[in-house]
């Protein structure tokens, strides 16, 4: 990544985080967005006011910052957050060398499922056995399915601008900008929500937080377990669950999800995907 890139990337953390924060010290944006965990608040002052300073997106607020009041986003409600569930299945566990080769998609709106999406993709290289056997794609099914780049252009419109939503979603994460990358030169810088990490806060007490943990907690039938489509509606489902529980922990906003989830990175533009 170039440093220009990169710090436009960390300009976007930044606000993302003022936006669910409010006015911050400098010290803490140094720790939260720099990832400077131990850091001299002289030092992490010259340095945020480095990044920010010049950006009108930003305004001073005594020894902190804050977002200026024309750039800071309304808070939407949990009840309208739009939100799109992916899932991807792949022919290992390492992209960019591993390849997708289905892909699904599952958006809702108000606490409903509104619409669906999913794809066969040709990998351009074989699937092993064991990934055959575990989600029944083979080079039969995928004979004939277009590249990632044939179906990027729909996954891409079907996603939009709404936060990205998948369970340990570090997973599907790199691999779609993986596909991104080589297709389209460029990466996603949608906000992102894991499954994973929202049941962990909500749900403490609960050991196991797998897809079939979860969903046998809370009685979801798991149908076309471990292909796209399949497992996107049961995470999805699962998320709708998972919310029900945060509204009754209080949350009614994103920042308020923000909270819950206790992770910097759960609903903030994460770092692009690097080949290296």
């Amino acid at each position: 990544m170039t440093p220009l890139a990169r710090q436009g990337a960390l300009r976007s953390r930044a606000r993302a985080f003022l936006a669910g924060r409010g006015p911050t010290p400098a010290v803490a944006l140094a720790r939260e967005v720099l990832a400077l965990e131990r850091v001299d608040e002289q030092i992490a002052g010259r340095l945020v006011e480095t990044l920010l300073e010049g950006d009108p997106a930003f305004s001073r607020v005594g020894s902190g910052w804050r977002l200026a009041p024309s750039s800071a986003p309304r808070l939407r409600e949990l009840a309208e957050l739009p939100l799109v569930v992916v899932d991807v299945e792949t022919t290992g566990g390492r992209p960019p060398g591993d390849r997708i080769t289905e892909i699904g998609a599952v958006a809702l709106v108000g606490g409903c499922i509104v619409d669906e999406w999913s794809a066969l993709v040709d990998p351009g290289r074989s699937i092993p056995w064991f990934v055959q056997r575990l989600t029944g794609i083979d080079a039969r099914l995928v004979a004939g399915a277009p590249p990632f780049d044939g179906v990027a252009d729909e996954f891409l419109s079907f996603l939009g601008t709404t936060t990205f939503v998948a369970h340990n979603a570090h997973f599907d994460w790199r691999f779609v900008n993986a596909e991104l990358l080589r297709s389209r030169s460029g990466t996603l810088d949608n906000p992102r929500l894991c499954t994973v990490r929202l049941a962990r806060a909500l749900l403490p007490h609960v050991r196991r937080r797998s897809l079939d943990a979860l969903a046998w907690l809370f009685g979801i039938p798991v149908e076309g377990r471990h292909r796209a489509l399949g497992d996107a509606r049961a995470t999805a489902r699962i998320l709708l669950h998972l919310l029900e529980v945060a509204d009754e922990r209080g949350a009614r906003t994103e920042a308020d999800l923000i909270d819950l989830a206790g992770h910097p990175g759960t609903l903030f533009p994460p770092r692009p995907y690097e080949a290296t």
